[in-house]
């Protein structure tokens, strides 16, 4: 398992250098990583030094609260309990981070769209958006159209190769039979305009 955590954090480190090189993070003062885990928060607070970073998760997940509280000791780290699709996010960020959570939204009553619509309500001026590409809870072209139609840019697009992939299991959730292989990793930089 601690080979499998190492791997996944190398080719998320690699996802959020290769995406933000062109960006001046070290200048950002206030990033968001809208449902946070060990993984996401370590690289976020890695690669956005001077900033302060709130680490949303939902209420009760004890499976990555856990992990961040005993793992990450960071002044620079809020951890938020919090429901994303019911809070009202009031601060400015400098920069969202999303990675794999829009898969989770069944996991916690909400609907894919739902999370999505919420998280681009953010008050960011950029996002970072990675996902399982494999994912049928995921729809990419839905991301794309609605960036789209409200104004966002999305800066750069990838697809990157997941070294290990991962099998998620057999499960049905509403109208989702849920089995695949995280093969690929979905990735969008995207710039708010408006």
């Amino acid at each position: 398992m601690e080979k499998l955590v190492n791997t996944s954090k190398l080719i998320h480190d690699k996802i959020v250098r290769v995406m933000t090189k062109r960006l001046k993070t070290n200048e950002f003062k206030k990033v968001i990583d809208a449902g946070s885990g060990k993984i996401s928060a370590s690289i976020a607070l890695k690669y956005f030094p001077n900033a302060k970073v709130d680490a949303v998760i939902f209420p009760g997940d004890n499976r990555k609260k856990n992990p961040l509280q005993n793992a990450i000791g960071s002044d620079r780290l809020e951890i938020m309990e919090a429901d994303i699709c019911n809070t009202n996010f009031r601060k400015q960020y400098d920069f969202c981070l999303v990675h794999c959570s829009l898969g989770e939204a069944l996991r916690w009553g909400n609907s894919f769209e739902n999370m999505f619509h919420h998280i681009m309500d953010i008050k960011a001026k950029y996002f970072l958006i990675i996902d399982i590409f494999e994912d049928p809870c995921v729809h990419f072209r839905y991301i794309e159209q609605y960036l789209k139609e409200k104004g966002f840019k999305i800066l750069k697009k990838k697809k990157f190769k997941n070294p290990t992939p991962e099998h998620y299991p057999k499960v049905k959730i509403d109208k989702y039979k849920l089995e695949f292989d995280s093969k690929h990793y979905m990735v969008y930089l995207v710039q708010n305009i408006s």
